[in-house]
């Protein structure tokens, strides 16, 4: 007889695994026995007689298996007793395996393997906002039934212990966890693994008979109900209705260190070849701390999709962090043992000038070159000219260029680095003619770092830095390698960069060196929703084909062959992949025109103030009323400030150049009516402009997600939308259904980010690039996935100005309320 017990924290969905697991023909379950709780628990060993009557009498109708429990008997006898009972239960059913659930029987998991050391345990783990709110409505609505001592934390504390003590047991050939989540999203696939655990065949029938098992299993508790319903995900969250926006954040904050606790968490030398990171299945982040020659350079975090992060991911992100130290290492070994006198000039410490000068020296090849002369395209050279016939042409940074005849006002240069493509850079055509110098500084002045980032990843990441070789060397010996393989063949094992057997969805449009230059991973149970934002924006994807087989198609998004696979056939990974460019974006944006802007000369903005506003309203909770927010713009106005956009400051942040005058960014959360009757008017009279972040799948509806706190009001709708966006508006997303990301799987923020972009950018017709966390939640995890859905910018809350520093997919925004009064002047 095999003996499973089926673990977790109460709300977390054991009911319903367990009703699934019971409907197998193999299976036997009961309500649940609080056996070993009652066994085992101090406070309640006492009423172990009373538990096992109301058991086998009430909820069982066994009351003659009672006849041999004996309550004076050892602790281990007892628990002998139980079991033969229940083995002699599954025996007369004829069945061969039976589930014991009893979500309070993790407290005791090493008691009960002391007694049963065969018996297996499966863990089920659900989202922490999720399970707490589902407890603490349970707790209120039923106290009778659940007993005092249930409050907010409790409730935390509850779920926080059942997730660590799983956590604990994540390697044990004994047990096996699995997340609510994917169950719920993939119930053949779980359930086939569960059953393969159980030493059982997968039966179909589970998911059709189950409904009748949980009704039985629930003894119609009023907590249970709707249990028997059809196992999907919902929309619906019970936190929206429960919890204000700071206790949300108050749980977020407590919940914090079980994301931490249970990271896979793992060492990377970067001077060592870089590897695949493989993670158990629950894992879902990995925290990976970088050293550099033994020395600690800091931690990289990213998120684990389908168990692995790739090493094509990770080198980009460690270069992408820590490329100033890496090269910086480089030079001073290569100042060590060229013995170049450029080198040997530089005694003092090296600092971020005189490193980029080396670098750009060594890049292009021109050693004794000073740093402002890379940027002038004046500078002549004697090198051969080719005619050019077409306006995009390929170029290898470690090749040498040559002059450019052609008949055009423009070339597109598609740059690569190592062979591989870094991006497109548009260079103007005078009098028929480019020069080598002219399209090397426009392609410095236009790469800027992404040039570094991207030399450090190809040329020194995963090998010694010695000075054997010059970067530039280091960069011809990688393009070599990678012009010898197939455009279409791209997987490791023949030199390439991704694994077999994978969606790669290519470069979107946008700015070099934003998240469209970044690699990432991207969940396979996403790719659905994935693919329909990719069409919408006519963004490229590619299918890697299996090891040894020419690819029968590569396609585009948006082919009308091009067919969603089954459930069971979804490729092992889901990337997305800059150095795949294709032809430029034939997405139609929507023009409007600005009014030019008139500048306080004697003024800069280093630091650029972001003002997020909820409700412009004369009435209801926390709203500004339209007074007040016309005199709050009347003393901008008075003061200087001019409404600058977000890719104004992207420049900016990139030259490290001021914006000129007094700039201010304004945004408004939520996409509520009163924007459109009551802001607009007045911004558009002061001349400013603004963002309105919309919550997608909310438009033309009510802000559901504020009921615990705030009146329901309605929301615009699209034509509202559309006459604010030809007006000159522009929208960005809050996600689909207004959830705070960081309590969120890769797969559901993958998911409420690109299902918001989706609705958005149809509705719009222009490309959505901005995005702002609800609730102000988000982490390195968070910000990296919003970056690879298609975002540019992420913004959250915070009390000060953004800065040239702040990552744009983490800039803070300053809160407008009733209560805090706006002084910028």
């Amino acid at each position: 007889m095999k003996r499973i017990f089926l673990v977790g924290s109460p709300r977390s969905g054991t009911t319903i695994l367990q009703s699934l697991l019971a409907a197998h023909p193999e299976v036997i379950s009961f309500p649940e026995s609080k056996f070993f709780h009652y066994l085992l628990y101090d406070q309640f060993a006492g009423k172990l007689p009373g538990r096992m009557e109301a058991f086998f009498k009430d909820e069982i109708k066994r009351p003659e298996l009672l006849k041999d429990f004996d309550d004076s008997q050892t602790v281990e006898a007892k628990a002998s007793w139980f079991v033969r009972v229940l083995d002699g239960l599954a025996a007369e059913q004829k069945k061969s395996i039976w589930l014991e659930k009893t979500p309070e029987h993790i407290y005791f998991i090493d008691d009960i393997q002391r007694f049963l050391p065969d018996a297996k345990f499966i863990h089920i783990l659900r989202n922490g906002m999720d399970t707490i709110a589902s407890m603490y409505e349970a707790t209120r609505s039923f106290n009778e039934l659940w007993g005092v001592g249930w409050d907010l934390n409790h409730c935390i504390d509850r779920w926080e212990h059942a997730m660590l003590t799983s956590h604990k047991y994540i390697n044990k050939s004994h047990h096996i966890l699995v997340k609510y989540e994917d169950l719920v999203d993939n119930k053949t696939q779980i359930l086939g693994e569960i059953c393969n655990f159980m030493g059982i065949e997968y039966d179909s029938t589970m998911l059709v008979n189950y409904q009748e098992k949980a009704a039985k299993l629930s003894l119609n508790l009023p907590w249970h109900k709707g249990i028997e319903r059809d196992v999907k995900s919902s929309n619906v969250h019970k936190y929206h209705k429960i919890f204000t926006r700071n206790e949300i954040r108050y749980i977020l904050d407590k919940i914090q260190r079980v994301k931490e606790e249970m990271a896979w968490k793992v060492t990377v030398e970067v001077t060592e070849p870089i590897s695949d990171i493989y993670a158990w299945q629950i894992c879902d982040r990995l925290c990976c701390t970088i050293q550099l020659e033994g020395i600690k350079l800091g931690i990289i975090e990213l998120p684990i999709c389908d168990c692995m992060v790739a090493a094509a991911v990770l080198a980009d992100a460690i270069a992408a962090q820590f490329a100033w130290q890496i090269l910086d290492r480089f030079f001073q070994r290569n100042r060590c043992e060229k013995g170049n006198k450029l080198w040997e000039t530089l005694l003092e410490p090296l600092h971020p000038k005189h490193d980029w000068t080396l670098f750009l020296q060594e890049l292009w090849g021109r050693p004794h070159w000073h740093l402002e002369d890379f940027y002038k395209p004046e500078i002549a050279e004697e090198v051969s000219t080719i005619t050019l016939g077409k306006k995009l042409i390929v170029l290898e940074i470690s090749e040498g260029f040559a002059n450019i005849k052609v008949e055009l006002s423009e070339i597109d240069v598609l740059v690569k680095v190592g062979g591989v493509g870094v991006g497109i850079v548009t260079v103007a055509v005078e009098n028929n003619f480019v020069s080598a110098q002219k399209l090397r500084s426009t392609i410095t002045r236009n790469m800027g770092f992404e040039l570094c980032v991207a030399a450090v990843r190809e040329a020194l990441l995963g090998k010694r830095l010695n000075g054997k070789q010059w970067l530039r060397s280091r960069l011809a010996s990688c393009a070599q390698q990678r012009s010898n393989l197939p455009d279409w063949l791209n997987a490791p094992g023949a030199g390439g960069i991704y694994p077999q057997n994978a969606v790669i969805f290519g470069r979107r449009s946008g700015a070099i060196g934003t998240s469209v230059s970044r690699r990432a991973s991207l969940p396979a149970a996403a790719l659905q929703e994935i693919e329909s934002a990719a069409a919408i924006a006519g963004e490229p994807t590619r299918q890697i084909p299996p090891e040894n087989e020419f690819p029968k198609q590569v396609f585009y998004v948006g082919e009308p062959t091009r067919q969603i696979p089954p459930e069971n056939e979804f490729p092992k990974q889901v990337f997305y992949a800059p150095e795949i460019i294709g032809s430029k974006s034939s997405y139609r944006e929507v023009s409007h025109s600005v009014k030019p802007q008139v500048f306080d000369n004697h003024s800069l903005t280093q630091k650029l103030p972001i003002l997020s506003y909820r409700r412009i309203s004369p009435d209801g909770l926390d709203a500004v009323t339209p007074q007040i927010f016309e005199q709050q713009l009347h003393n901008l106005k008075d003061h200087g400030y001019y409404s600058a956009s977000w890719e104004n400051w992207r420049s900016a942040k990139l030259a490290k150049t001021p914006l000129p005058g007094k700039a201010v960014l304004m945004t408004f959360d939520g996409g509520y009516l009163d924007f459109f009757q009551y802001a607009w008017p007045v911004l558009k009279r002061f001349d400013f402009t603004g963002t309105v972040f919309l919550v997608a799948e909310s438009i033309g509806k009510t802000n559901s997600w504020e009921k615990a706190e705030f009146e329901e009001v309605p929301l615009m709708g699209w034509p509202e939308i559309l006459q604010l966006r030809d007006a000159g508006i522009e929208f960005g997303s809050m996600s689909a259904t207004h959830q705070p990301l960081t309590a969120l799987s890769p797969t559901e923020i993958v998911r409420e980010a690109v299902k918001s972009r989706a609705i958005l950018e149809r509705g719009l017709e222009k490309s959505v690039k901005c995005f702002a966390y609800p609730y102000g939640d988000f982490d390195p995890i968070v910000a990296h996935l919003i970056g690879a859905s298609g975002y540019t910018f992420g913004v959250s809350y915070q009390l000060n100005f953004s800065s040239f520093d702040d990552s744009l997919l983490s800039l803070p925004r300053i809160q407008v309320t009733a209560e805090n009064a706006l002084k910028l002047a």
